[in-house]
């Protein structure tokens, strides 16, 4: 069917023509529609903030409300996965939990989390992967990490993938007190009647003996402290508070001589530097008896040591004194 012809296009305007271009202009707006859409969504990729119970979210990713994790118990040693988050230990015995080994390029998980907490007896240990090693802020880095009863860790990978891979964020006890076996605690047992004899000064260089404990130790933790030295090694390094006390007592030397004066120490590394005196109780003319008490707070790297000594000139210049009732103890107090 024909219809009027348009004047202004000179010619006659076909019916299926016009349902054909609306088509085409449908199809075309449609077209038009989607590829902006698409174009929206790029753009919401790159730049999406994600929210959680909240129209509003204020960061990559904002949570209005509760979240939750993977909880695991274990009892024995074995590997840490992708899919664990908050593992609690749970035995009487010792174990260790290895965390995954670093990946290059694809699959890297830098700034994966984990926590641990000792809820057993035992000693737990972390232990990184291989010949990786743990940022624990304290040297150049560790194999492994041990967390004692009560005790909870926080680590998060570096994403490196030699040397230190994992960083130790928070390590803490929920008892707010921690163990012995971390403050490496020693103490001498009581003891009044052994009497140890000591080298006098006769001459102008002052003789320094160091004090031993023939009473034995009441407390020696990791043998801190050794009976034949006298000398406490620290395990690792740290500030440590060390105590120390002893008896002149010349009542059972021949004569009971007087002393002219007499010095009680504490000596850092004794072996090496003897005159490396940390602190000292010093009296003159005290008869045949004195007491002293030294205390001090020193740093200690692993391997140095503490120990108490002494040194005194009699009056008659004899070249032996006594002293008794020693006794020392200590820990550490910070890394």
């Amino acid at each position: 069917m024909k219809i009027p012809s348009d004047k202004r296009l000179g010619y006659p305007i076909d019916a299926q023509f016009l349902s054909d271009s609306k088509n085409i202009f449908l199809i075309m707006r449609t077209n038009l529609f989607f590829i902006a859409f698409l174009a929206g969504l790029s753009s919401l990729k790159v730049n999406a903030q994600v929210g959680i119970n909240t129209p509003n979210p204020t960061s990559s990713l904002t949570v209005n409300g509760s979240f939750a994790a993977t909880y695991r118990i274990v009892s024995a040693s074995g590997a840490v996965g992708a899919n664990d988050y908050y593992i609690a230990y749970n035995s009487a015995n010792s174990g260790t939990l290895t965390l995954p080994a670093a990946i290059n390029g694809a699959g890297n998980f830098s700034g994966r989390t984990y926590h641990f907490k000792n809820t057993g007896s035992g000693i737990l240990s972390i232990a990184a992967s291989g010949g990786e090693l743990i940022d624990n802020q304290n040297g150049p880095g560790v194999a492994s990490i041990d967390i004692p009863s009560g005790y909870y860790a926080f680590l998060v990978s570096k994403g490196t993938l030699s040397g230190t891979t994992w960083e130790l964020v928070l390590f803490s006890s929920s008892n707010n007190m921690p163990p012995v076996s971390q403050t490496y605690l020693f103490s001498s047992a009581q003891q009044n009647a052994v009497k140890q004899n000591c080298t006098a000064t006769t001459g102008s260089a002052w003789e320094k003996t160091e004090i031993k404990y023939p009473q034995g130790m009441a407390i020696n933790t990791a043998n801190g402290v050794n009976l034949s030295t006298g000398r406490f090694t620290a395990p690792t390094e740290g500030y440590y508070m060390v105590y120390g006390s002893a008896q002149f007592d010349n009542s059972e030397v021949a004569g009971q001589p007087a002393f002219a004066w007499c010095v009680l120490y504490l000596v850092k590394n004794f072996a090496t530097t003897p005159n490396n005196q940390l602190v000292q109780n010093f009296h003159t003319n005290p008869g045949i008896f004195a007491s002293g008490i030294v205390s001090a707070v020193v740093h200690l790297n692993a391997g140095e040591t503490v120990s108490m000594a002494s040194a005194a000139q009699l009056n008659n210049l004899g070249a032996q004194y006594q002293v008794t009732a020693t006794s020392i103890y200590g820990y550490k107090i910070a890394n």
